[in-house]
């Protein structure tokens, strides 16, 4: 088929890929590139003439795939209808394999929702060492692979060239994932705390901020200064005194670029489990935070432990694919 010409004649195999923030870094890796083709396969999909509910749709990819015979399928998850399809290829085709990467870390690192906890994929390369744990519980009976590949977007950096500032900027950074009234009200309490005390607060809101999606009206930030741009480049510069964060990624983004950060977050333990941040960082929503003085909030900061969440979390490692994703032990 078209991947074995492809190999016999230039030496590299095919990949098929969904176009992702996550997965992107893999796909312009440039040893990734000697060994392997990549092709977005949401253009198979698109040129496909049939509605994404036509089971047609469905059949003329399998036909595809078939051609093709692409060595790895790598997507951000398992859960629609297009990858259970991919997943019933592979298991029909034993040389290629369904690859999925971990996108984001969950709730503060736990697992809530039930369709995510239980993997439909061939290999599934987790950030580190907690989430692969945390998937082997949960997928003990299933044959898949869980491997510790680390997150992809950290693994083009190296983490040595950054490190923690003592400074006095006054500049506080809120990464926040307030989307209903109730959270942002919450937020709100603690931004006007902080602007009692003189810091100068600025917040970069949620994709979601001010969106309607399927009649759901998310609220919008007013009366804040609000910062734009990508995230990623905003923490390099680490221009903070710190960075509070809920149980989003940011706050792993935030340590990884080495910011002093506070783990602020209302709905920890109110929804029957504790979040992993909570398991190495203070809740600074607990300490009645309404009334804190400025000095409590530098007490509050502990760069040992925030060091040990990440290390527990996420493994820095590099983007090669290579026989690894095949061969190593589950976990490894």
């Amino acid at each position: 088929m078209i991947n074995y010409l492809s190999k016999l004649s230039i030496g590299k195999e095919i990949i098929l890929y969904d176009k992702h923030r996550q997965i992107e870094p893999l796909v312009s890796d440039y040893k990734n590139k000697t060994k392997y083709w990549f092709f977005n396969i949401g253009f198979i999909w698109n040129i496909i003439p049939y509605k994404t509910s036509d089971k047609r749709k469905h059949k003329v990819m399998y036909v595809i795939l078939s051609c093709i015979q692409p060595k790895y399928i790598i997507s951000m998850n398992w859960l629609t209808q297009r990858e259970s399809l991919y997943k019933v290829w592979t298991a029909r085709h034993s040389k290629s394999k369904f690859i999925v990467m971990q996108h984001g870390a969950y709730v503060g690192g736990i697992v809530t929702d039930i369709p995510h906890k239980y993997t439909k994929c061939d290999i599934f390369l987790t950030w580190g060492p907690f989430f692969v744990e945390q998937f082997t519980f949960y997928n003990t009976s299933k044959k898949v692979k869980i491997v510790n590949f680390g997150n992809s977007i950290y693994n083009q950096f190296n983490r040595t060239n950054f490190s923690y500032k003592e400074q006095i900027s006054k500049k506080v950074l809120l990464v926040p994932t307030a989307l209903d009234n109730i959270n942002i009200n919450i937020l709100y309490t603690l931004i006007n705390r902080l602007k009692e005390l003189y810091f100068e607060v600025e917040v970069k809101a949620h994709a979601y901020q001010g969106r309607s999606t399927v009649g759901i009206e998310y609220p919008n930030f007013h009366g804040v200064t609000l910062v734009k741009g990508q995230l990623y480049e905003i923490l390099q510069k680490s221009d903070y005194e710190f960075v509070i964060s809920d149980h989003s990624s940011s706050l792993l983004d935030a340590i990884f670029f080495k910011n002093k950060v506070l783990y602020f977050d209302p709905n920890n333990n109110s929804k029957g489990y504790r979040t992993n941040y909570s398991n190495y960082l203070i809740n600074l929503h607990d300490k009645d935070f309404v009334n804190i003085e400025r000095d409590d909030f530098f007490d509050l900061i502990n760069i040992e432990n925030q060091e040990a969440l990440f290390a527990n979390m996420i493994t820095c490692g590099n983007n090669e694919i290579d026989s690894r994703l095949l061969f190593t032990k589950q976990g490894q």
